[in-house]
């Protein structure tokens, strides 16, 4: 009882602005709760993703609202910490009653909100965290998912190595859920369609530890091909950077998640020819619809959108157009109108799998390198490739086989 009130006077402590309504009552707003990690290593990616969610609530209603009432946006901060997130998604829901739920940054934490979700049955949409579990042994029906979960993710990454000559690999990765299941999935299906592939070394640090001086030596020592890693943000960054006077990277690439926030801060450190994905990059789609989206973006914060703006925002077209056709902010007619939904998100038409709840989006594979148009940064739009979700998701019946009996 003390830790549960200890926890709710933090989340008091943490509690962070939202964007509220001057004088309107309940009845005249739609309210999203973000539960939000956005403090720590997480700090980075929050901002991305509130300046997507700011943008498309400001557009929205500047357009009359959604079925005539303003979006209103409370914002609690999870910190990374699952019981927290827990805390912060029935304060959302109980206190600040929230209609629905969006966020947060870890899966770990998602995996504790989706839970607080199906208990007062209300609709959490994922723009961010992306564990594979969400839609398989932890599902539940009031979870949507708009990024590429860890097994579209991972699968699709192999899936490129499948069809190259790549055959040495080593590992290194944050140890925590998404990293270890990343891997694991990456690992099984390298190794089954392509057997002549050889790991060689499978390395593990501290979430947020940036102490590689023990951990490179290895690597270099097996000369491997592709260093794979799940690193991300700042520690994805110093690794690089730890790297590049090796000469490692001159013969061997590291392969990991290249959004926009960890492109900016390497800036030109960044080699050019390094192989990296994508889960959302603007410059990887002509769509007008994102052409606009980052032209106003662009105009706002006077900053290229990163991946994390342009997925919250997508999820809140998915979530609105949603309430729209179900003519309710019901979560049980949301849901029954989000299944099979076909949307235009940013990123193209896409659609929301029933059986699971998990958007068809899948990830871009390319090589870093210059674009005059992006000062300070380089991309990796060369040799871009688009693996689709269908590629590599699951399929239906062995998403049955790991959800919980009665789905």
């Amino acid at each position: 009882m003390r830790k549960q009130l200890a926890v709710m006077m933090l989340l008091c402590l943490l509690a962070l602005p939202g964007i509220v309504s001057n004088n309107a009552s309940a009845a005249d707003t739609i309210k999203l709760g973000f539960v939000a990690d956005a403090t720590g290593v997480g700090e980075s990616w929050y901002k991305s993703q509130r300046a997507g969610i700011d943008l498309f609530i400001e557009q929205t209603n500047a357009a009359g609202g959604v079925l005539g009432k303003k979006l209103e946006l409370i914002v609690r901060d999870s910190a990374l910490k699952p019981d927290l997130g827990t805390a912060a998604a029935e304060d959302l829901i109980l206190k600040e009653r929230c209609d629905f739920l969006i966020g947060p940054t870890s899966s770990g934490v998602a995996l504790a909100v989706t839970r607080v979700a199906q208990k007062y049955k209300k609709v959490v949409m994922f723009h961010t965290s992306n564990a594979e579990a969400l839609t398989t042994t932890d599902f539940q029906p009031y979870m949507f998912q708009v990024v590429p979960n860890t097994g579209i993710e991972s699968r699709g990454v192999a899936q490129y190595f499948v069809l190259r000559d790549y055959k040495r690999f080593c590992y290194l990765g944050p140890d925590y859920e998404y990293a270890r299941n990343w891997w694991a999935t990456f690992k099984t299906y390298l190794t089954q369609r392509k057997p002549e592939a050889q790991i060689l070394s499978e390395q593990w640090i501290k979430l947020g530890d940036t102490n590689y001086a023990q951990l490179i030596p290895e690597i270099l020592a097996k000369n491997p091909e592709i260093v794979i890693t799940n690193l991300w943000g700042d520690s994805l960054v110093k690794f690089i950077r730890e790297l590049k006077p090796t000469g490692l990277l001159s013969k061997a690439s590291v392969v990991s998640l290249f959004d926009l926030d960890m492109l900016r801060s390497i800036g030109l450190d960044m080699p050019e020819g390094v192989l990296g994905y994508s889960r959302c990059a603007f410059y990887a789609t002509r769509d007008r619809d994102m052409k606009e989206f980052v032209d106003a973006f662009y105009a706002k914060y006077q900053q290229w959108p990163a991946d994390w703006a342009i997925m919250a925002y997508d999820g809140l077209l998915a979530l609105t157009e949603a309430i729209k056709k179900a003519n309710s902010t019901d979560s049980d007619k949301v849901v029954k109108a989000l299944e099979g939904l076909h949307w235009k998100s940013l990123r193209g038409w896409h659609r929301i799998r029933a059986e699971d709840h998990q958007a068809d989006v899948g990830i871009y594979v390319g090589w870093t390198e210059k674009d005059p148009k992006y000062e300070g940064f380089l991309t990796i739009k060369r040799h871009m490739t688009l693996l689709p979700a269908e590629l590599v998701w699951l399929p239906p019946e062995d998403v049955k086989k790991l959800q919980p009996p009665g789905r």
